[in-house]
């Protein structure tokens, strides 16, 4: 939140602070971030499933708004997707994306 989704200023300032002072170096912390992704994915779903058995309501409301990955600028050079149903439009923006 502080640095802007940057890994590497935040480890840095950690690491400055002797907040931690064993800090990974950036490539092994980014290892160690994307290994817990499948924990992290498990961990939400777990929790929805308690708040959906917890709750006596059958109507859900999901505010959802478009990531992203590649303006219109660059579309003919991304790699990550390829698929036309990954195009989208930002209105308030007005330009197209690839993203979710």
């Amino acid at each position: 939140m502080f640095f802007d989704g940057n890994y590497a200023k935040a480890c840095n300032y950690m690491k400055d602070h002797k907040l931690i002072p064993n800090m990974l170096h950036k490539s092994r912390f980014n290892r160690q971030l994307h290994n817990l992704e499948m924990l992290m994915k498990d961990l939400f779903h777990q929790v929805g499933m308690i708040l959906k058995e917890t709750s006596d309501c059958t109507e859900y409301l999901l505010d959802s708004f478009p990531v992203p990955i590649c303006d219109n600028i660059r579309i003919f050079h991304v790699k990550l997707i390829k698929s036309e149903d990954f195009r989208g439009y930002i209105a308030s923006k007005k330009r197209y994306f690839y993203g979710v």
